[in-house]
């Protein structure tokens, strides 16, 4: 799939013949997660925490709302279409146009996050998984995650840009971010592999090869900070296929922990749900710790964090505890969001960056929960919109900078 100029943007266009790019990732989440739960119920290898817990009755009932789920997001993609659209417009992605200060950015957001990761040491999150240090909270957590979050979104705006060497750039910012593995977090790690996974497939360059080679490096210095962090005593099944493939069929189960409790034990929430709560713990989650210190203990959703002893939580239970049986309404706004950014993506470099981090950031979040994936994504927005002022302005100043550059200077007359 070729690129084509058009005026001073770079297009890439989207194959009418394929998926979305939105609706396959969406899908390909939500069988990573449901995918090891059904290979626990088939082969019956429920352990500890979820002996009897995960049988043929939750299971049916945890299929029912995966597929409610995708097939609401994908009702809510297709709706303008199916509403009346008969010739749906040629997709393409505006590549982002990268000026000098959108790099000076860039510096200035490495040295902050840089700062923030010495600030993280004696919290000790280095010396074990953040998790069992029981630190994921507080300012300077948040600060570090802010930093982190800021860095993947600039690394996936160079992905997606007009710059030369763009691929190398993003390599390099994605391999700062990498210290985040070093206190256990993966998130921006496998976030910024979906986004090169994304780069390849709208480029008609993603084959069944470099996504099972990407798969497999994902996985294997996964289980080596899984390792490195858990202080594993190494034997000779700790490399055997089992081992190797163990971490991520755990974390993926674990996270679904939740999900399992609220559909066990319906009479902890309401059928009908409790959306306001939504709104309230968004707002309460999205103002900065420093204007409210104890938001933590305002959030309808911490309620329930018996469901989750391990961390994490599963975005399907959210959506049952927020919106009772009426979550697929969600999943369906989250799908006309989804095809509303593409539509716009061929006309705005803003809105394609935004669509670009929807697919690879907002989708894989949502199946962990709603509230910390809204946050992200209207960070996302504000860095964005800094760095458009930034350029707008950069492009406003440069001819008149030019212009005195060029002015003749006045000849002195000779005395």
């Amino acid at each position: 799939m070729s690129s084509k100029q058009s005026g001073n943007s770079l297009l890439i266009p989207l194959s009418t013949g394929r998926l979305a790019p939105h609706s396959l990732f969406f899908l390909f989440f939500n069988v990573v997660y449901f995918i090891p739960l059904l290979g626990v119920v088939m082969f019956n290898q429920q352990e500890g925490i979820l002996t009897a817990d995960l049988d043929g009755n939750v299971m049916t009932k945890i299929a029912w709302i995966y597929l409610l789920g995708i097939t609401a997001f994908a009702c809510g993609s297709g709706l303008k279409t199916f509403l009346g659209r008969k010739t749906k417009p040629t997709a393409a992605l505006q590549l982002f146009t990268l000026t000098r200060s959108f790099w000076v950015l860039c510096v200035v957001t490495i040295a902050v996050f840089l700062l923030s990761k010495v600030l993280l040491r004696p919290l000790g999150v280095y010396a074990e998984y953040a998790f069992d240090t029981e630190s994921m909270t507080g300012g300077v957590w948040s600060f570090s995650m802010f930093c982190s979050e800021s860095l993947l979104f600039l690394s996936i705006v160079v992905l997606f840009s007009t710059a030369r060497r763009n691929l190398l750039w993003f390599f390099v910012l994605t391999g700062i971010n990498g210290i985040n593995l070093l206190h256990g977090t993966r998130t921006f790690f496998m976030v910024a592999a979906v986004a090169f996974c994304l780069n390849l497939y709208v480029r008609g360059k993603l084959t069944f090869k470099l996504g099972f080679l990407a798969f497999c490096v994902s996985l294997a210095l996964g289980y080596l900070v899984f390792l490195s962090r858990s202080h594993v005593e190494v034997d000779d099944q700790t490399f055997s296929p089992a081992g190797i493939i163990s971490p991520i069929l755990s974390e993926s189960i674990l996270s679904q922990l939740p999900l399992i409790g609220t559909i066990k034990h319906p009479e902890i929430w309401s059928i009908w749900g409790s959306s306001y709560h939504f709104f309230l713990d968004t707002l309460y989650f999205v103002t900065p710790r420093f204007m409210l210190p104890g938001k933590d203990e305002l959030l309808f959703i911490n309620r329930f964090g018996d469901l989750s002893p391990f961390g994490g939580f599963s975005g399907y239970a959210e959506g049952l505890i927020y919106f009772g049986v009426f979550f697929p309404f969600f999943y369906f706004i989250v799908g006309i969001v989804a095809d509303w950014l593409l539509r716009h993506a061929r006309y705005s470099q803003f809105w394609s960056a935004i669509y670009v981090y929807f697919v690879c950031d907002f989708l894989f979040r949502l199946m962990r929960g709603y509230v910390m994936d809204i946050k992200m994504l209207l960070n996302a927005l504000t860095i964005l919109a800094l760095i458009v002022v930034c350029n707008q302005a950069q492009i406003l100043l440069a001819p008149s900078r030019q212009g005195i550059r060029a002015s003749p200077q006045p000849h002195s007359n000779p005395g």
